[in-house]
């Protein structure tokens, strides 16, 4: 009876050990594919899958391409989502797609939409800022205010002045505007503050202030 009381014991024993050891391995290999998945924009790897938060709107030059911490801009292009909408916000996952050695004017890596994990309307209510010059992506800077048939637009988004001040004041960075790309002028100093237009959403902005140098 004592020599099968000690055989149950250590059999039990023998068990619980097995058990957290398996527990423990299984920690391990979560731990090891976490660790091996983990995205480093300084060391892209071709063909990961990685999610990225999309900002509710872009500008000339900028796609606002986040990590899903939403704090680090990942400096980069989004290809096959032409359906994003400014006036929401995404998290999508997207596949790395690294450049060749010899495209020096493009970014370490782009991106290619997979599929959209979640689409949410923007609530913010503050203005925010649209440069009017940036980068074409062929090594050149432009302007990015047009007027066309007497309205305005930036990207292919319409600007709707709030009142007769501001249209004054585009008019005005569309006389200073353009020569300036062919100078060293100030460029930063062009910019228009800008709402989402509740009128003609994700299709247009209400633009409240414009920045002149």
């Amino acid at each position: 009876m004592v020599v099968l009381q000690r055989h149950v014991h250590v059999k039990l024993y023998y068990c619980c050990i097995m058990k957290h050891f398996y527990l423990l391995l299984s920690a391990a290999f979560l731990f090891a594919a976490c660790s091996k998945d983990k995205f480093d924009p300084s060391k892209p790897k071709d063909g990961q899958e990685v999610e990225v938060f999309l900002d509710h709107y872009t500008t000339a030059g900028d796609p606002r391409i986040f990590h899903t911490d939403r704090d680090h801009s990942l400096y980069t292009y989004l290809h096959k989502f032409d359906e994003r909408e400014i006036g929401y916000t995404y998290v999508i996952k997207a596949r790395v797609v690294v450049s060749p050695p010899s495209w020096q004017d493009s970014p370490l890596y782009t991106l290619d939409y997979i599929k959209t994990l979640a689409k949410e309307k923007y609530q913010g209510k503050d203005t925010f800022a649209l440069p009017l010059f940036g980068w074409t992506g062929g090594g050149s800077d432009a302007f990015f205010l047009r007027k066309d048939a007497g309205k305005y637009s930036y990207l292919g988004f319409q600007l709707t002045p709030a009142d007769a001040t501001v249209q004054q004041d585009l008019d005005t960075a569309l006389v200073k505007g353009p020569p300036m790309t062919t100078s060293a002028g100030p460029w930063t100093a062009f910019k228009v503050f800008v709402q989402h237009d509740p009128a003609n959403y994700t299709k247009g902005y209400i633009v409240h202030r414009v920045q002149l140098p």
